[in-house]
């Protein structure tokens, strides 16, 4: 008799379709014909509590001499509100002969699953099954793929790491710079986490930014050639500085236009033709290479005003081919919805998380935007669910070529899950609230891009010496659209719409002439950079790397696509929030007083992107068998060791009293509040009430739940079934 124990109940309900009847529903399980299925609500064990292994590490007030707390012997307990369902596993799993982990394909999934048998001391055999879609097709060909468990023994492992070295810096650093705000009589608690404190870094490190920014004047000088043999096509051009060559043009152009510093995808230095610019930068121009002198601005303009000619010294024009943009990963639509709707990070991970749970597309928390290639033969039938379950779309579909195979197929980028598409299961359109059909939308144009052809486009660049100075000009037209016609001049992740704009340019031969029509000198200002939004903070996470300057530090943040994962980055931006260490404004994110003072007193391991990022990638040599377990705690412990001693010897920066949160001081246990009428007791806390609350919000407002009254120290919720 063999025992599937899956991460959540809709997992359990898409496979028992599959395995043999009869089918008899019981308390938190189903029988099959061959055995029991049953479902866990996430993880129900947890990390027990400092005073579960030392009555004085529970004490409230917290004190130095307890620090650190490091556990000889790292103990679990069934979550309280999980007693139930983890007692219904325990009986089955003394009926069973087998077992199937049914977690999530990642290391949370194998960690939730395999800390339960282990718990219970199981010695039965285990299978692993891996459901990256729920759609029939997919569970089929999981089932029929099962491996053995002890394969992934090594991603259980990375997951206790990651599990255990986060309850010591949450716990210990937690209390170290609690304690120290407690001596301001500050109430709150000031929590610390891997990931979450260098988060916080980026938004108060891009707030004093803007505090301190001091706006500067510079100048652009254009120019206006013609052809004297096509005199209606003029075209304006761009003042080149020295040694900055004809393709780190139009980053210049960029910098100019914006009136901020801006990187290309590495963040490297615009680079001029025999090395970077600075190293024969003038006076009058700043380090992105702008005219800060205005005299100097007039001077080139009035040479080149009086030349009236000037020569083609470099004349590029071929057709060029642009590939659509790949499929979403977790992160990336995230930050396209908040970009375009305003939908917060947690609002579309739920969204997606329904559409997943519905079978309508493929597992949500993917770091990845490539597909495996055997995927490319389902392509018809995706067509099929997306033109049925998106009418508007339909037409899109219709016209998609199954036979295009664009880079997202390609087996060697694809990692523990593939991107997020649509699957074979159509969505019914007319049921779908307003989010869940923008997202499933944007999915399904990402999707059917792949399906068309290459943008054609013919790319033209000049350069122009006219009175010993240089002036460059770009332009591109469109050919073919290609896979551009799915978006219908949206240009999602791309940059086309600036592109679409850039000006048709006129054949010309070098060391031609061109007439000079017209000179120009344009004031500007620089401006500070935007503060960070949900959206562009999830990207910075993603994209930390180029905040870091030490190359090595550089590529293995890269690689490792930036601090968090793309399931977890949503929860720690809104932990920021309700700490009040950020306030929102509108869409923008602003440090607040208590947020700064924080940081400010965090040594800099627990702020730096690159330590945080490291630690992530000793998990994953966990993952893959490069290094022990033990070996990474022993690591941790240390660190912890030494980051405790340091704290200890520090103070805060003065706390000022309107930065004082309106709340009645943390003194280690909740007051017990009055019981409504007719309320049931909180079975979690034991000590608030169950009340009816109502989702103000998101995807689910409008819908009723049960919420214990001793929010937020107690985050219990009851939904109906």
């Amino acid at each position: 008799m063999r025992l599937w124990i899956f991460e959540k109940p809709s997992m359990a309900m898409a496979v028992i379709p599959h395995l043999p009847k009869p089918h008899t529903r019981h308390q938190g399980y189903v029988e099959t014909g061959d055995g029991y299925v049953s479902w866990l609500a996430g993880h129900v064990m947890e990390q027990v509590q400092p005073g579960d292994y030392d009555e004085r590490w529970g004490t409230f007030p917290w004190k130095f001499e307890d620090l650190p707390i490091i556990p000889k012997d790292w103990k679990l307990k069934v979550s309280e509100d999980k007693k139930d369902q983890v007692k219904v596993i325990e009986g089955l799993l003394k009926k069973c002969t087998s077992i199937v982990n049914g977690g999530d394909a990642d290391r949370e999934g194998q960690l939730l699953v395999d800390e339960v048998l282990l718990y219970f001391g199981n010695t039965k055999p285990v299978a692993r099954i891996h459901l990256s879609a729920m759609d029939p097709t997919s569970v089929k060909k999981a089932i029929a793929s099962l491996e053995d468990n002890a394969t992934f023994r090594p991603l259980y492992e990375a997951g206790l790491g990651r599990q255990r070295a986060d309850w010591l810096v949450g716990m210990n650093m937690s209390r170290a710079y609690t304690i120290l705000a407690k001596k301001q009589n500050y109430p709150g608690v000031l929590s610390v986490g891997r990931v979450q404190s260098p988060t916080l870094a980026l938004v108060v490190k891009r707030d004093r930014e803007i505090d301190g920014f001091v706006p500067k004047d510079f100048w652009t000088v254009e120019a206006q050639f013609a052809d004297p043999g096509q005199p209606v096509l003029p075209f304006w051009s761009r003042w080149l500085p020295p040694g900055l060559s004809l393709e780190s043009a139009e980053k210049q152009a960029d910098v100019d236009a914006k009136g901020e510093a801006d990187e290309d995808e590495e963040g490297d230095e615009i680079e001029g033709e025999g090395g970077t610019v600075a190293g024969q930068r003038p006076a009058w121009l700043d380090e992105q290479n702008r005219i800060v002198n205005k005299a100097v601005a007039d001077q080139i303009a009035a040479k080149v005003q009086a030349a009236g000619q000037g020569t083609v010294t470099r004349y590029v024009n071929k057709p060029a081919e642009e590939q659509p943009p790949l499929p979403f990963e977790l992160t990336g639509l995230q930050t396209a919805l908040n970009g375009k709707y305003g939908y917060s990070a947690k609002e579309v991970l739920d969204v997606c998380q329904e559409l997943y749970l519905a079978g309508q597309t493929t597992y949500p928390r993917s770091d990845c935007p490539y597909l495996p290639v055997s995927q490319h033969a389902e392509a018809p039938d995706v067509l099929d669910a997306i033109a049925r379950g998106a009418p508007h779309l339909a037409t899109l579909a219709a016209n998609a070529n199954v036979t295009i195979r664009s880079r997202v197929w390609n087996d060697s980028k694809v990692t523990e899950h593939h991107a997020l598409i649509p699957t074979r299961q159509a969505p019914d359109w007319s049921t779908m609230t307003e989010i869940k059909r923008r997202t499933y939308e944007m999915i399904a144009q990402r999707y059917l891009a792949q399906l068309y052809p290459n943008c054609q486009v013919d790319k033209a660049k000049i350069e122009v010496s006219i009175a010993g100075e240089r002036f460059a000009a770009s332009g591109r037209v469109v050919k073919d659209p290609g896979w551009r016609v799915v978006f219908q001049g949206e240009a999602q992740a791309t940059d086309a719409k600036k592109k679409d704009a850039t000006p048709s340019l006129p054949v010309l031969t070098e060391g031609g002439s061109v007439n000079r029509q017209a000179v120009k000198v344009d004031a500007k200002r620089t401006t500070p950079p935007p503060r960070y939004t949900e959206g562009s903070l999830l990207t910075a996470m993603k994209h930390v790397h180029r905040t870091v300057t030490d190359p090595v530090e550089r590529k293995k943040l890269k690689a490792l696509d930036g601090i968090g994962r793309s399931a977890t980055r949503a929860g720690i931006i809104e932990t920021i929030i309700k700490r009040g260490f950020v306030d929102v404004k509108g869409k923008q994110f602003v440090a607040t007083v208590v947020g700064k003072i924080l940081v400010d007193a965090l040594p800099a391991k627990l702020t730096d992107p690159g330590m945080t990022a490291r630690w992530e990638a000793l998990l994953d040599a966990i993952a893959k068998k490069q290094i022990p377990l033990h070996a990474f705690m022993a690591k941790q412990e240390e660190a912890i060791g030494e980051l405790v001693a340091a704290a200890r010897v520090s103070t805060l920066p003065t706390i000022p009293p309107d930065a004082m949160p309106a709340r009645k001081p943390y003194t280690g246990s909740s007051t017990p509040r009055p019981a409504p009428d007719g309320a049931k007791k909180c079975p979690k806390c034991k000590k608030g009430y169950l009340v009816p609350r109502t989702v103000k919000n998101g995807p689910k407002a409008g819908q009723t739940f049960h919420g214990c009254n001793n929010y937020p120290e107690c985050k219990h919720s009851v939904w109906p079934k």
